[in-house]
């Protein structure tokens, strides 16, 4: 039982890539500006938006004002055509009727 245990502290809580948030190694696919403050970033292989009401294809919400290291990081990424993991929060940007996008908490280029 105790290695039962061991292994799940290992792969939940140790492991920062299954750990709640996390997107695991993605690729940037696209990027929508709607205006200064808002840009909507889709990821090749997300799908965790928390209870966010986003229809699960890796879209996530970055303030390109207040995130300017965020927003070029994952610019450059996609520009490069590299890895990136993203952690997101557990706030939920509602943006059109009936939407919300999980928010960038942080940003790791692999």
């Amino acid at each position: 039982m105790k290695k039962i245990m061991y292994l799940f502290c290992f792969l939940f809580v140790v492991n920062p890539v299954h750990a709640a948030g996390w997107s695991g190694d993605a690729t940037v696919t696209g990027i929508y500006t709607l205006h200064e403050n808002s840009a909507i970033v889709k990821l090749s292989t997300f799908s965790y938006p928390h209870n966010c009401l986003t229809n699960n294809d890796g879209d996530v919400f970055i303030n390109p004002t207040t995130q300017k290291t965020w927003f070029t990081v994952l610019l450059s990424a996609y520009m490069a055509n590299k890895t990136v993991s993203i952690y997101v929060t557990d706030n939920c940007i509602p943006i059109w009727a009936e939407t919300s996008y999980a928010e960038v908490g942080h940003v790791r280029l692999r």
